[in-house]
């Protein structure tokens, strides 16, 4: 055999051998790098349960994915970008991943989220004693997963805190706004009430008298008024009256020899106790009431400027006033028949109902002299004016006859009429002027009575 040919041959042998293992070698498959990889996302950024949580997978070279939620309200899934899930329950969790291929390489990946408790904001107070200025309140915290808090107290003491259930005090008063905010770190939550704050405790009080005491004559009959504000209880004191000690609100009191007393107040509540004393001198009592200026109208300025009059109210009394509570106080009613006052009479209030006016209700008898020039006359003008007590009536006799009960006219000013009111009050109506104006006419008068018989 030629040796080149032989040469050429053995070449060509090697050359197909080297082929044949090149192509097997780039036949044999190569091998896939896998990698575990993801992220979450808390939706909302809310790491209060119940937390959401998406998952976000970024794994590579992965064909096979298993999942495992700890804690979860789903605990596993094996699908490569699982549904959001869900915590609801407080707590520190594996979110782990374990991804693989079909060549067998796995890879792992671990994140540990933490669940907060839900955060939800709250609180009451309890008050210490009543709601009136000073006011002290315990704060109680009602709310859920907070690990911080901050109270604001508008115009308290202090006026804000950092305590879970602090103390806070109020003394102006009114409304005041009571605002906290909590939070767990991540997020923050705030809320707010209102407070109403009474006034301090005030102690005051006046007095008043009924139209028959307005001299402040013993004996007299003291009314208290009571104006203090925000007090529990009271405790009067007026030493030389009756009652001398009460407790009642208002009480009434009599007084029945002159002087000056000093009438004490004691005001309480559950904060504080107040005293108060004034003092209020009874004269002398001259057992008369004395009215000037009375105005009377004639029958048809009933209802405008009223007929009957009353020296226990103190008042002249219209028509529509007339009540069964006033009517037994009445003394005695006026009958004008017109403007031109030739016909007048002063009327006992038993008997209105025979002029032109309607029965008065409980209505009492008074004796009445309109003309003492018809039976005598006992009380002069003069006399009339150098009354000074109700002793100065002893020596008048007030006796009831048709010709004492005789009308007047208006030819005679001044003019005198003599009353007793069935008690046995005796008194005086000195009439001073007729004024003529159409339907409201009327009559002056100047009136004085014993205030007892």
């Amino acid at each position: 055999m030629n040796f080149h040919k032989y040469l050429k041959r053995m070449y060509s042998a090697v050359l197909l051998v080297i082929l044949a293992i090149t192509f097997n070698a780039c036949a044999v498959e190569e091998e896939i790098q896998i990698k575990a990889d993801f992220t979450i996302k808390v939706s909302n950024d809310d790491y209060s349960v119940p937390v959401k949580v998406e998952i976000i997978n970024k794994s590579t070279g992965a064909d096979t994915y298993e999942w495992s939620f700890e804690g979860a309200t789903v605990t596993s899934s094996t699908e490569k970008n699982p549904q959001p899930i869900i915590y609801a329950e407080a707590g520190v969790y594996k979110i782990k991943l374990k991804a693989s291929n079909k060549d067998g390489n796995e890879d792992e990946k671990i994140v540990e989220i933490k669940a907060d408790a839900s955060l939800k904001v709250d609180f009451e107070w309890q008050m210490q004693g009543s709601d009136i200025s000073p006011v002290t309140l315990q704060m109680v915290d009602k709310s859920l997963g907070a690990t911080q808090y901050l109270w604001e107290f508008a115009g308290g003491i202090p006026a804000t805190s950092n305590a879970q259930n602090p103390t806070v005090v109020f003394t102006t008063p009114g409304d005041h706004i009571i605002k906290l905010t909590i939070s767990n770190g991540l997020e923050t939550y705030s809320t707010q009430k209102t407070v109403t704050i009474q006034p301090e405790m005030t102690i005051d009080f006046n007095w008043s008298v009924d139209p028959i005491d307005n001299d402040y004559e013993a004996p007299l009959l003291l009314h208290l008024n009571n104006l203090s504000t925000n007090a529990f209880s009271y405790e009067w004191e007026i030493t030389g009256a009756t009652p001398s000690i009460s407790a009642t609100t208002n009480p009434d009191v009599n007084f029945s020899s002159a002087g000056t007393y000093t009438i004490i107040l004691k005001a309480t509540n559950d904060k504080e106790t107040k005293i108060l004393q004034k003092q209020i001198t009874i004269q002398q009592n001259t057992n008369l009431l004395s009215f000037s200026n009375v105005k009377l109208g004639i029958n048809t300025a009933h209802s405008t400027i009223g007929c009957f009059f009353s020296s226990y109210i103190g008042a002249v009394i219209r028509q529509g006033d007339v009540t069964p509570a006033n009517g037994s106080k009445i003394d005695f009613g006026f009958f004008g028949l017109n403007s031109s006052f030739a016909y007048n009479q002063f009327v006992s209030p038993d008997e209105v109902q025979n002029t032109a006016f309607s029965s008065i209700p409980n209505a009492t008898h008074s004796k009445i002299i309109n003309s003492q020039e018809l039976v005598g006359n006992q009380l002069s003008i003069s006399g009339f004016n150098a009354i000074n007590a109700g002793s100065d009536f002893n020596s008048i006799n007030v006796t009831e006859s048709n010709a004492g009960k005789t009308p007047f006219n208006n030819i005679t000013v001044p003019r005198i009429v003599l009353f007793k009111t069935e008690d046995g009050r005796k008194g005086a109506i000195n009439i001073t002027d007729f004024v003529s104006a159409g339907t409201s006419s009327y009559i002056m008068a100047d009136i004085k009575v014993q205030k007892q018989p």
